[in-house]
């Protein structure tokens, strides 16, 4: 089969790859789309941990097309969408019901060979039922979802309570959607690109604003009485972390989600911090909260055809990781056969 098979920062080539034999509890998945996520990025790069030589991509779905005869549950040309994260069930954390701080966590993707492949082979557990008259460009996103739904458990968001979102990208997006969902009274977003602040007043944010206009801070404040009740950054960079300290109002929380460089820190001023009591959390992975993702796109509660995705052949993919990110494009999907 054809994958491209990453061997360490920026060496990446798409090759002929010969799958293994089917083991106990394999289903072998024939990919029909696989997502191209900022973590790919970060690994590509080396920003991210990986474990080359590896075949990455970890949103992917596809079709089941054999499996080991022990798997039930699962049949030949049942539509799947892969959850890529495979905990050990055994370590300190698992036996405590905290299952994304696995001491032995493998990811499909990042450890493991995943989705950038004609075909992948995984755990039957990790692969989750689609329904047939679900399109495999909605059914992609049900991993990042999954990761944006743990982030709302982290916020805890109350009914009526006023949220900010730092980041319009395709998490955010969907951020602003689980918040409207969630019963929050104002949902602002704080996104640059002047098309994503389109297509989140278009998808329930009541007040989108430029990071860069002026009197940003006054604005928002007196929109809130003091800043959001919470505030969800979902950028990944120093300069959006320190926004949602600045926003957020006293007693209020802030839920840091995106996956960052190495070098970026937070900076806290601990008396400004101590005045305001606020309550930061980080958000990892996505901890039971698959299912409830791909129940999330089955119902369209979470529209996520809105984002048109750009489909791309495996044969480009390199290509597209060398290149600088293109901020018109919401979502790249490889399509590797």
């Amino acid at each position: 089969m054809k994958a491209a098979i990453f061997k360490g920062p920026y060496e990446l080539h798409v090759d002929e790859y010969s799958l293994p034999k089917i083991e106990k509890s394999q289903v072998l998945i024939k990919v029909d789309l696989c997502g191209l996520c900022g973590t790919d990025f970060h690994i590509f790069s080396g920003e991210a941990p990986s474990k080359p030589p590896v075949i990455p991509g970890h949103e992917y779905v596809g079709t089941v097309v054999d499996k080991d005869y022990r798997v039930d549950g699962l049949s030949i040309g049942d539509h799947v969408a892969i959850d890529p994260n495979i905990y050990c069930g055994e370590c300190y954390y698992c036996r405590h019901g905290k299952i994304n701080f696995c001491t032995n966590l493998k990811a499909l993707g990042v450890t493991l060979n995943g989705g950038f492949a004609e075909y992948s082979i995984v755990p039957s557990s990790q692969a989750y039922h689609i329904p047939k008259d679900l399109s495999f460009t909605s059914a992609a996103f049900a991993e990042p979802l999954s990761c944006c739904v743990h982030g709302m458990d982290q916020a805890s968001i109350k009914l009526g309570e006023s949220v900010g979102i730092i980041g319009g990208g395709t998490i955010g997006l969907m951020m602003i959607q689980l918040v409207k969902i969630s019963g929050a009274g104002k949902i602002i977003l704080i996104e640059p690109v002047k098309f994503k602040r389109e297509m989140a007043a278009k998808l329930g944010a009541d007040y989108t604003f430029d990071p860069n206009s002026e009197n940003i801070n006054t604005q928002i404040s007196e929109l809130t009485s003091g800043g959001p009740d919470v505030i969800i950054e979902c950028v990944g960079k120093s300069e959006a972390t320190n926004l949602a300290l600045k926003l957020t109002k006293k007693g209020g929380r802030i839920i840091v989600f995106g996956l960052s460089e190495k070098k970026d820190t937070m900076s806290i001023n601990l008396q400004n911090f101590f005045h305001k009591e606020l309550d930061i959390k980080g958000s990892l992975l996505n901890p039971f909260t698959f299912a409830r993702s791909v129940e999330l796109i089955a119902s369209k509660k979470v529209n996520v055809e809105a984002f048109n995705p750009v489909l791309f052949k495996l044969d480009n993919l390199r290509e597209v990781l060398n290149n600088k990110r293109d901020l018109s494009v919401i979502k790249y999907q490889i399509s590797p056969n």
